[in-house]
């Protein structure tokens, strides 16, 4: 029988597990393991990138867009730290990837050695599950537990760490790696009483969350069919997008903080009846819990953090995909409801919201107006296009006029808020889609975190489109700042390099758009063959349609 080290194996092992590839930067705590890696070089690609946070956004992305597990691999110590962020957004948002992590040698732990951190310590609350490979043959064990917890929900990054002098040592028994399954349900709870609540109702409506879209038993279908029988309008959170298409009638677009829809906001807060498919019925959809349902709600989740938000509703602990086929199924041999008023009310709120976006794209600016250009590359994109966005005002006009029409097309740092996210995860979502338009729409805050990733994008030539909102601010607090502290403007306006210059120094074709008379001009410039970088220099006084009130309270309470 052919021995195999724990490098070996665990490069098999990623390959039986459906991985097709790696993101990382090698490091002497992993470099037996990038040789081992060099030999698969057919069967699982790897992709050094210039920072270990893109390696874990950009597995995360690859989860997010196209539903399969990818990995990272990261040097002890540092590179391990550096990759902290990227794994709190995945865990926020409840994405499973595989983190490999190098560690120190075994015979100088705990003697504070070179490379040396607590590392499963600063992991606690970042990660599903962590593991310290001690012994070669425990290898297999570990792996099948990981991937394991990964696929169980809530779903969230795994760590599994290799200590540097384990990766040539050689398994004394290797068993046949089994794919990993997600757990799918086989049975649904009874859903006659829930059918027969939102019949009932006059005003009902349907939160899909990201729990709901990246289970591997949703179906589309299902959630169409049940909005259209009872007339139940779906609002979705940033999670959810792409739930049912957003050009579809039922559907009214993202609600809460960060850019949501103002008639899925007012949907929210008129429905007698919500039924919330999945876990994310939080601060950032009900703008911390001060935009709030009148009526009864039913939250089917089988995530604990349902347990313990500030609201009260009934819960039922189950797979919301698989309570969403049942309903659906029950829909179809029941009466179409008829709920005229809940009908016209709603379709006031959308034409008072398509209202207000169509006077925001069509009023002339000092510089360039983003509603407009996005309007534009709306049109211009095919309906598989991916939207890739970070945190700051930028992600506004990513939630308004950008549209998405299925789901795992629109990614986004939701809910940890945090900045840095968008072209890392643009790249895992390019990698994993080839076929598809994919847009990443990063402010300049937010880009100059990981810069330096354009040359990743030149490297492995990606067709990848990247348009960078300029408002040389950090422009959140800078709105904050002008609107509750008196216009006290304090450490929030910046200074940024020539964009189109920098990305032309990367060898990425680059165009300045800082009039609306070039908006036509640059958005052709993007959309044409190769990675291409368009910097639309806007005015940071501009504050976009958003739900300013409702903004503004939840940052007063």
């Amino acid at each position: 029988m052919d021995m195999k080290t724990v490098a070996e194996f665990l490069a098999e092992a990623l390959i039986a597990a459906g991985v097709e590839r790696a993101y990382g930067i090698v490091g002497t705590s992993v470099l037996d393991f990038y040789d081992a890696l060099s030999s698969h070089s057919g069967k699982l690609e790897v992709i050094t990138v210039r920072h270990e946070q893109t390696a874990v956004s950009a597995a995360d992305a690859e989860f997010r867009s196209s539903g399969k597990l990818s990995c990272a691999i990261v040097h002890a110590g540092p590179g391990f730290l550096n990759s902290a962020i990227s794994l709190g957004i995945a865990m926020k948002d409840r994405v499973p990837l595989l983190l490999i992590s190098g560690g120190v040698k075994r015979r100088l732990r705990g003697t504070d050695a070179w490379l040396e951190v607590e590392q499963k310590s600063v992991a606690d609350g970042l990660v599903k599950v962590y593991e310290v490979v001690d012994d070669e043959n425990d290898l297999p064990e570990v792996f099948s537990k990981v991937y394991e917890s990964m696929l169980t929900w809530p779903y969230g990054p795994g760590v599994i760490e290799i200590p540097e002098d384990l990766w040539d040592a050689e398994l004394s028994s290797v068993e046949h790696v089994e794919p990993p399954q997600f757990q799918v349900p086989k049975e649904a709870p009874e859903t006659h009483d829930l059918i027969e609540k939102m019949r009932n109702a006059k005003q009902p409506a349907i939160l899909a969350c990201g729990e709901l879209v990246r289970r591997p038993d949703y179906n589309p279908e299902s959630l169409k069919v049940l909005s259209e029988r009872l007339s139940a309008y779906v609002i979705t959170s940033g999670n959810g997008r792409g739930a049912i298409p957003e050009d579809d009638a039922m559907c009214a677009g993202r609600v809460g903080f960060g850019g949501g829809s103002l008639t899925a906001d007012r949907i929210l807060e008129d429905c007698d009846f919500l039924l919330v498919l999945g876990n994310e019925l939080d601060d950032v959809t009900t703008y911390g819990y001060t935009l709030l349902p009148r009526g009864d709600v039913v939250v089917v989740s089988e995530d604990p953090s349902a347990d313990v938000r500030p609201l009260y509703y009934t819960r039922i602990r189950a797979d919301p995909a698989h309570v969403l086929n049942e309903l659906a199924r029950k829909a179809l041999n029941a009466e179409t409801a008829d709920r005229e008023e809940w009908v016209k009310r709603v379709r006031s709120y959308t034409e008072m919201w398509n209202s207000t976006l169509s006077s925001f794209s069509s009023k002339e600016t000092k510089l360039v107006n983003p509603a407009r250009f996005f309007d534009v590359l709306n049109e211009k994109l095919g309906r598989e296009r991916i939207v890739v966005g970070g945190q700051g005002t930028h992600v506004i006009f990513a939630n308004n006029n950008l549209k998405v029409f299925s789901p795992g097309t629109y990614l986004a740092a939701t809910n940890l808020g945090a900045m840095s996210y968008a072209l890392p995860a643009g790249i895992g979502a390019k990698k994993a889609n080839p076929e598809r338009d994919v847009v990443v729409v990063a402010g300049d805050g937010e880009i100059m975190m990981t810069i330096q990733e354009l040359e990743t994008v030149k490297r492995e030539n990606l067709n990848l489109k990247i348009v960078i909102v300029n408002d040389n601010s950090y422009r959140v607090l800078y709105i904050k700042q002008l609107l509750q502290k008196q216009g006290r403007v304090f450490q929030t306006i910046l200074e940024n390099p020539d964009f189109v210059m920098l990305s032309e120094s990367f060898g990425i074709p680059a165009m300045k758009v800082d009039s609306n008379d070039q908006i036509e001009e640059g958005v052709e410039f993007i959309i044409r063959d190769g990675p291409r970088l368009v910097e639309l220099v806007i005015d940071r006084d501009e504050i976009p349609p958003l739900n300013l009130n409702a903004t503004l309270k939840m940052g007063s309470v």
